[in-house]
C-alpha cells in the first residue's frame, strides 16, 4: 500500500488502488416495486467534448440511438433544470425502444459533474441516471427514480 493509493468504494465493499486516469463503469441497479413490477437505474458516465453543452451531448446520443435501436422514439421534449442539493446542471430526456417485442420506456437524466482535481479536473465529465422499465413506469418507480436524482450529492473533496 502506498501513500498514493484511495479507498475505491462498490456495494460489496472497497479496496485499494491508485486514482485510475478514466472511470467508465457503469452500474445497473435492479429492483422490484410493490407490485411486483421490475425496473432499472442504469448509471453511465461520460465526458463532453471540448465546448460541448449536455444538450449538444443528449441530442447527439438520442441519434445515435435512433440508429442503433428498433422503434427508438424520444417521448417529449428535453428538459433543462439544476437538481439535487449540489444544483447540477441538468437536462431530462425520455426515449422508448423495442427490446424482444416489448417495448421498453426509459427517463435519462444527463447531469455535469463539478470540477474536481481528482476525477473531473477538466470540468467536462458527466454521469447519466437512466430509469429503464418494460411499459409504463409506475408511481412507485417514478418517486424512486426522482428521488435518487435529487440527492444525489457529488463528492467535491479536493
Amino acid at each position: 500500500m502506498s501513500k498514493s493509493d484511495n479507498s475505491y468504494t462498490i456495494f460489496e465493499g472497497s479496496f485499494l488502488t491508485p486514482l485510475p486516469v478514466l472511470d467508465r463503469t457503469i452500474n445497473i441497479l435492479m429492483y422490484r416495486d410493490p407490485d411486483n413490477h421490475e425496473y432499472q437505474f442504469i448509471i453511465n458516465r461520460a465526458v463532453l467534448e471540448e465546448e460541448q453543452t449536455i444538450e449538444e451531448w443528449c441530442q447527439s446520443e438520442m441519434d445515435s440511438l435512433l440508429n442503433r435501436l428498433p422503434g427508438f422514439q424520444i417521448e417529449g421534449k428535453l428538459l433543462k433544470d439544476e437538481i439535487g442539493p449540489a444544483k447540477l446542471s441538468t437536462v431530462q430526456v425520455a426515449n422508448r425502444y423495442l427490446n424482444n417485442g416489448k417495448v421498453i420506456r426509459q427517463v435519462q437524466s444527463i447531469l455535469r459533474l463539478p470540477q474536481n482535481k481528482h476525477y473531473n479536473p477538466g470540468g467536462r465529465d458527466i454521469i447519466i441516471f437512466t430509469l429503464n422499465a418494460e411499459d409504463e413506469f409506475t408511481e412507485h418507480q417514478r418517486r424512486h427514480y426522482v428521488s435518487v436524482i435529487n440527492n444525489f450529492t457529488p463528492d467535491t473533496d479536493d
